[in-house]
């Protein structure tokens, strides 16, 4: 096909995007449409046996149909513009996903640490779910047909293996045509796939073996097997948890009536557990001055001629803090999802260890510098309503270092704050010790632990590791009272996978 030819009178072909040995696909303007949008051509070349011609155009159909309702169902799989037959070819046009492939972020040598693999796994699972839920096997999992959409880091699902399929066509010594053709590539299609029977699970086989790839930087064609079992080796050539090494394991079994049966099973494996576990408290708000403090303190601002300017910065910091929401530390918030912290809420993880125990463990490497807690400045501070400040510079709104002192009136006593704000709230590194003793230092962002940090309990009970949104997410270890270590991957608070338990509190 040259470049230039009009196919339908409809689809202009611009340019070549690849070939294969059974048909190309090429990057086409849609000339119906209002400023020509781009889409994709796929063409199968002309067969000459007419009877696979045949038999390849039923096929070519059954599998157009599938690849429509798939595309107007699910913004993560192609939509399918047109199936026909020109001059004894056959074309698909569906539409253009402006993006990459996987094989750009996944690729031998590079690892992925385990959150990042997680993620991808569930994104993947999450779309393969609907895909099963149609009961419909897609046989060619791998980073090339997984595409990260440029508008919103979306995955993907492509080429579902309709040309494959047709050119795969076979015919045996008896003169039969062989439907059951094979699909996939090799490395990610399990045995099963192989021989000609595939299943649902063999698409589980093959998320599992991208997982794999993910966390070990190691083609899965490359990784050898043991000669006994036919299972894959793979975990000692990763930093990887018992718990998510373990759903790989069973995503990879050789036998699949061992695996899990569909991407649904597969995704519930990999979701946290219910069970609660320690979230650190939120961020305490700073005191909000009152009407007559404010008025006193513009008194006394003006007086020493430093301006309104200030004043309205300092007002905008406390009403930043005091507008920030904040759960209650002793009782649970109605459905918001989230474990509250009260003394009797509690951690677990998949596997007890003992302080013997060999373990996986998340040595995170923490942003912000763990500094002693200096004595509280001998000058005096500037008192803003019931708090005293130390070191900020006076513009506004706050920016800069320095140290606040406030009452703490959700755990008594006093809370202080030494570190970065940036227009009026926590932001960079930052050392927080509450009334009660517990301490985070570590990185804020807009009023919330963000980052990585460490959560230090009262009772010395700590979590080292990465948070979102005042909650543990991402890769951290808890550090038992009593000295163990619960690693892993931590999601909204709650660590995945979770059985056993641990007092923290």
């Amino acid at each position: 096909m040259l470049i230039g030819q009009i196919l339908r009178q409809r689809y202009k072909i611009v340019r070549l995007l690849g070939s294969g040995a059974f048909g190309v696909t090429y990057l086409a303007e849609d000339l119906d449409l209002p400023d020509h949008p781009l889409c994709v051509v796929k063409n199968l070349k002309q067969m000459q046996n007419q009877e696979d011609l045949q038999l390849a155009r039923v096929l070519f159909d059954r599998e157009a149909k599938v690849l429509y309702s798939l595309g107007n169902e699910s913004s993560q799989i192609p939509r399918l513009f047109a199936h026909f037959e020109e001059n004894g070819e056959f074309y698909l046009v569906q539409k253009f996903i402006d993006g990459h492939d996987l094989s750009g972020e996944i690729f031998p040598g590079k690892r992925l640490n385990e959150a990042e693999v997680t993620q991808l796994l569930q994104e993947v699972l999450q779309i393969l779910t609907f895909v099963h839920n149609k009961n419909i096997i897609h046989r060619d999992i791998k980073p090339q047909n997984l595409m990260r959409r440029k508008t919103d880091g979306k995955i993907v699902l492509i080429d579902f293996g309709a040309v494959k399929q047709i050119s795969a066509l076979v015919v045996n010594a008896q003169g039969q045509t062989n439907v059951s053709v094979i699909v996939g590539t090799y490395g990610y299609m399990p045995s099963e796939q192989l021989n000609g029977y595939p299943k649902l699970s063999s698409d589980v086989y093959a998320v599992g073996m991208l997982g794999i790839y993910a966390l070990t930087g190691i083609r899965p064609q490359e990784l050898p097997k043991n000669s006994e079992t036919l299972e894959v080796i793979w975990r000692n050539r990763a930093s990887v948890s018992p718990r998510l090494a373990d759903v790989l394991d069973r995503m990879v079994r050789h036998n699949f009536n061992k695996r899990y049966q569909t991407a649904s099973e597969a995704l519930q494996a990999l979701r946290p557990s219910s069970l609660p576990s320690p979230s650190p408290p939120p961020v305490p708000p700073l005191p909000t001055p009152t009407r007559r403090e404010l008025k006193l303190y513009q008194k006394v601002l003006i007086g020493t001629g430093v301006g309104v300017g200030v004043l309205i910065g300092v007002g905008l910091l406390f009403m930043s803090f005091w507008r920030q929401p904040t759960i209650d530390l002793e009782k649970p918030v109605a459905d918001s999802g989230q474990p509250t912290p009260d003394s009797q809420k509690t951690v677990a993880d998949s596997k007890q260890p003992t302080p013997d125990s060999p373990q996986t463990t998340y040595d995170v490497q923490l942003v912000c510098p763990e500094t002693p807690i200096l004595a509280q400045p001998s000058t005096p501070g500037r008192k803003i309503g019931s708090a005293t400040v130390y070191g900020f510079p006076k513009n506004s709104p706050l920016t800069g270092k320095g140290i606040i002192v406030f009452p703490d009136r959700k755990l008594g006593g006093s809370s202080r704050y030494d570190g970065e704000l940036k227009n009026g709230v926590y932001s960079g590194c930052g050392n927080l010790v509450r009334g009660n003793g517990e301490r985070y230092v570590g990185q804020f962002d807009k009023n919330s632990f963000q980052g990585t940090g460490k959560f230090i309990y009262k009772n010395g009970c700590q979590y080292i590791g990465e948070f979102k949104n005042n909650q543990f997410d991402g890769q951290g270890t808890l550090i038992s009272k009593d000295g163990l270590r619960y690693s892993g991957i931590w999601q909204r608070g709650k660590l995945q996978g979770s059985n056993n338990i641990v007092r923290c509190q």
